[in-house]
């Protein structure tokens, strides 16, 4: 009788082997694919006939006496952005945050001087979770007062596409 138990037993435990499962381990960190930066899209009212400076970051143009910069940059730190943008950091300007769909808008303006004189910057920060996509101008203090409409009519027509 023991004999027909443990053969019983044995059948019975025979059939409920398991599949093997193996688990890899790499030295690569498995990262999704890379979001493309989207196209930007302003209006600049004094058309140069071409960027003076292109990088793989941005573009800049010479529009008479004021500079016009367009960069794309990695996202997430945005506090870096404004420095590297202003000289300045977040918590030294003042940063207007507005939303328009998925994507945050921010808004600030700085002075610097120059060993030509005061300069007035003012730039927009579009976040779109993966990229920060940057607009700034820069003007001598004594023209910004010419120049004020032109560029509100820049800074307003800066969308992503």
């Amino acid at each position: 009788m023991k004999i027909i138990v443990l053969i019983l037993a044995a059948l019975l435990l025979s059939g409920c082997q398991g599949k093997e499962t193996f688990e890899y381990v790499t030295d690569e960190l498995a990262v999704p694919a890379s979001v493309q930066p989207r196209e930007v899209h302003f209006f600049l009212a004094e058309d140069p006939a071409m960027p003076a400076m292109e990088s793989d970051g941005g573009k800049l143009y010479l529009c008479g006496d004021y500079d016009v910069m367009i960069q794309t940059r990695e996202g997430g730190d945005l506090e870096e952005t404004v420095k590297a943008v202003s000289g300045f950091s977040s918590e030294e300007l003042t940063l207007i945050q507005t939303a328009s769909g998925d994507v945050d808008r921010y808004e600030f303006v700085w002075t610097s001087c120059t060993e030509n004189g005061e300069l007035i910057g003012r730039a927009t920060i579009l976040d779109d979770g993966n990229y920060h996509y940057v607009l700034s101008a820069t003007v001598g203090a004594e023209k910004i007062e010419e120049y004020q409409e032109i560029w509100n009519g820049i800074f307003e027509s800066f969308t992503l596409v």
